[in-house]
């Protein structure tokens, strides 16, 4: 099997995505910005679930 790089299988991009997620809601927390919009927790928790269903 050849590899080609750390994120080439999706699992690794959901898994990336899911972290970049979290790090935006803990600064969403912590009062440097605020996006009242989105729900950054649940999206992270989706890419992270998703990311062990793949």
């Amino acid at each position: 099997m050849n590899r080609r790089g750390m994120f080439s299988s999706n699992r690794s991009l959901l898994v990336l995505v899911a972290c970049i997620c979290f790090v935006i809601a803990v600064l969403e927390t912590a009062g440097l910005f605020s996006t009242d919009k989105i729900g950054w927790t649940d999206l992270g928790l989706f890419f992270g679930f998703l990311s062990f269903i793949v």
